[in-house]
């Protein structure tokens, strides 16, 4: 489905045991997102472009 700017991202997280709070499983996901576009939104050095 087209997003008017982005990107959408659906997350599906089944089988947590009960002891780990569904807090920490929404923190742990916005965390990694955050280093994945660090990842794929980092500066590249114009050396490095080809």
């Amino acid at each position: 489905m087209p997003v008017a700017c982005g990107t959408e991202v659906n997350i599906m997280q089944e089988g947590i045991p009960d002891v780990i709070p569904p807090e920490t499983c929404y923190l742990g996901w916005q965390e990694s997102l955050t280093l994945l576009a660090q990842l794929v939104e980092a500066e590249i050095p114009d050396q490095w472009k080809y």
